[in-house]
């Protein structure tokens, strides 16, 4: 842990400018009241389970408008994950994010959604329809795997679900 604090700390500067960022951060944002950030919370992940659901109606019409139903899928995905930087602050929501239990897990998050994107916009034609779902399913699976790194054991129980699950599909 101290030799990647160490690493983030010779990259992006010392602590003290680290400091000097977050206090600058909370003197142009005002002091929010913690029911004010649960309502935001909630109003984000309201809009952005909203945008999912709004995909999910586009589900019928991904063999000619991929496009629509990734974008729809990844802001809404983009949305209630902004939505929580409300319930702990920006600085402190990107410390969690990327500290040394979950960077991985945060990085596959946002590389899936990249993909996802990716897949709609650049992949030709009669391909992209099915690499928009497999990309669409990896975006889901690493959505669970980044959660549940905020739940204590959270990956060591989903784990254990998976195994079971798995072991139950082979009998």
């Amino acid at each position: 842990m101290a030799q990647v604090k160490k690493f983030f700390n010779n990259m992006f500067g010392n602590d003290d400018e680290e400091n000097s960022f977050a206090d600058e951060f909370n003197e142009h944002c005002p002091k929010m009241s913690m029911k004010t950030r649960i309502t935001v919370w909630a109003i984000c992940l309201g809009i952005g389970s909203f945008l999912s659901f709004l995909s999910g109606i586009f589900v019928l019409k991904i063999t000619t408008q991929p496009e629509i139903f990734a974008i729809l899928f990844t802001a809404g995905n983009l949305v209630s994950l902004a939505g929580t930087t409300f319930l702990w602050g920006p600085c402190a929501q990107c410390k969690k994010m990327w500290d040394s239990e979950r960077w991985l897990a945060t990085t596959i998050y946002l590389s899936s959604m990249v993909v996802t994107l990716v897949c709609a916009f650049v992949v030709p034609v009669p391909y992209n329809v099915v690499a928009v779902i497999f990309s669409l399913l990896f975006q889901y699976c690493a959505l669970i795997w980044y959660s549940a790194s905020f739940i204590p054991c959270g990956r060591k129980i989903l784990k254990k679900i998976v195994v079971k699950v798995c072991t139950c599909c082979q009998a």
